[in-house]
């Protein structure tokens, strides 16, 4: 993990209209890091997401952004939208969210990339080449004539990864990215966001309720409860030596095998 931080949020307190979900909400993202925010359903941790992301349904009450240098704050709305959508991409938890389920993904790729002033014909084939290749997709070409409907809901998570790729986004952030997946996808679409910062650097926001998946993947943890950050750390010190005793809680609500918690144990970085 390198030394750079490239988001850094402070003290965020946003929400839906005039309600509030998270309150005081501080951390920072470096470069080739994968951050999981863990907690119960409700906690805030997609409103972190959405903040992040400037969605206009969100309202952002205090606090404060700031994505590679640029204090998100002193952009005017549609410009901090823009800029938030051009550096970062959304893995939503339905795979299928991602995409028009009855339009070929040949035709969203590619009005994606209108859309973002990223289209050129003829470098698109390659483009193309080269993404599916950073998250294990082959047949390219086949692939883009399939519409989503036709393809499993692994297969619609990778694309979605793969259009990531695509735009050129420096930050990957996925809301609850495996948990409609059955266990055996999950894995290997979490091997594949472990793979893309391995290999290709892309930092990453990951939201779960799963703290084994967070354990699998993350370099840092922060357990989230009520909207507040409870704590935030190295995922080995937050699975094996937590302090707070909303954490100490979750991890004693794992199953365990043989004594020992089914997570990673170095910052989720494993041998397979």
């Amino acid at each position: 993990m390198k030394d750079e931080i490239i988001l850094e949020v402070s003290k965020l307190r946003a929400g839906y209209g005039k309600q509030a979900i998270t309150e005081d909400v501080s951390f920072q993202l470096h470069r080739g890091e994968i951050l999981c925010l863990a907690g119960e359903s409700g906690c805030g941790k997609s409103t972190v997401l959405k903040a992040l992301i400037a969605s206009p349904e969100i309202t952002v009450f205090d606090g404060k952004i700031s994505l590679l240098g640029t204090a998100l704050d002193s952009l005017a709305a549609k410009k901090r939208q823009a800029f938030c959508t051009d550096k970062m991409g959304l893995v939503f938890q339905s795979p299928g969210a991602s995409f028009n389920p009855i339009r070929s993904y040949q035709k969203q790729f590619v009005e994606t990339l209108k859309s973002h002033g990223k289209y050129d014909k003829s470098l698109f084939p390659q483009q193309v080449e080269e993404a599916f290749a950073k998250v294990d997709l082959k047949e390219g070409k086949r692939l883009l004539r399939e519409c989503p409907y036709a393809l499993s809901g692994g297969m619609n998570q990778r694309m979605a990864l793969a259009l990531a790729m695509l735009l050129g986004q420096e930050i990957l952030l996925g809301d609850e990215p495996t948990s409609a997946l059955d266990a055996t996808t999950a894995l290997q679409v979490a091997r594949e966001l472990k793979k893309l910062r391995d290999e290709n650097g892309i930092s990453q926001i990951i939201v779960t309720h799963n703290l084994a998946m967070a354990g699998f993947v993350a370099d840092r943890i922060g357990i989230m409860q009520a909207g507040k950050l409870l704590e935030i750390g190295e995922a080995s010190q937050i699975l094996h030596q937590p302090q707070h005793p909303y954490t100490k809680s979750l991890l004693a609500a794992i199953p365990r095998l043989g004594g020992e918690l089914p997570v990673g144990r170095e910052g989720g970085r494993d041998d397979s």
